[in-house]
């Protein structure tokens, strides 16, 4: 539904759960994007943003439409660890003010977009993270997500996924369906179990 924002969508609700759209930046250009798709998903009127939202915005639109909330996702057209100080602000505001859990959907680059090692800042102010795999190989990865960081993109991925599955409970591995052939599906999730977290296909 249309917000006091314009038809840009900063909160919108996917099913039961509410998402916050706070960034279309990306380091990737996957070739299974959604977003290359359409410009709505669940009750969006329109993600791809006019201007990025002020922590307080989407905080204040939070406590609008989701105050009752069991969880609320980062996630969105865009990378939101591309705006990572606000991202920790809003998580530590969500927690405080509403009371819900905070999950983070992420392409697990966050450490290279922002140059330094993200993981204990994020560990003290979320409940759960899903990353997107997506493939078995550094190969494949690049050939799938183009991502902007080339050869260092894939290593630092399995890096971040070793390092949050240590400081949290609920991490969650995950690929696109369809998109790599089933011998690779199977060793993504041989890889989840590895580390001990969640595997989903979506």
């Amino acid at each position: 539904m249309p917000s006091k924002y314009g038809t840009m969508s900063i909160l919108y609700r996917y099913g039961s759960t509410w998402y916050i759209n706070m960034t279309n930046r990306c380091p990737c250009a996957c070739t299974f994007c959604v977003r290359n798709a359409t410009r709505r998903l669940g009750d969006a009127d329109d993600l791809w943003l006019d201007r990025e939202p002020t922590s307080d915005e989407v905080v204040s639109e939070i406590i609008e439409r989701a105050s009752d909330a069991r969880e609320i996702v980062f996630c969105g057209y865009g990378e939101p660890t591309e705006r990572l100080d606000d991202l920790l602000t809003i998580a530590r505001r969500i927690r405080s003010e509403v009371g819900a859990r905070v999950r983070l959907d992420t392409n697990g680059l966050g450490s290279l977009i922002n140059g330094r090692d993200i993981v204990p800042d994020l560990a003290h102010v979320l409940d759960a993270v899903s990353v997107s795999l997506n493939a078995s190989s550094a190969e494949e990865y690049e050939e799938l997500c183009r991502p902007a960081f080339g050869d260092r993109s894939y290593p630092a991925i399995l890096e971040f996924i070793e390092e949050i599955s240590r400081c949290l409970d609920d991490v969650t591995v995950s690929v696109v369906g369809g998109t790599i052939p089933p011998e690779s599906e199977e060793r993504c999730w041989e890889m989840a179990r590895g580390w001990g977290v969640n595997f989903r296909v979506r």
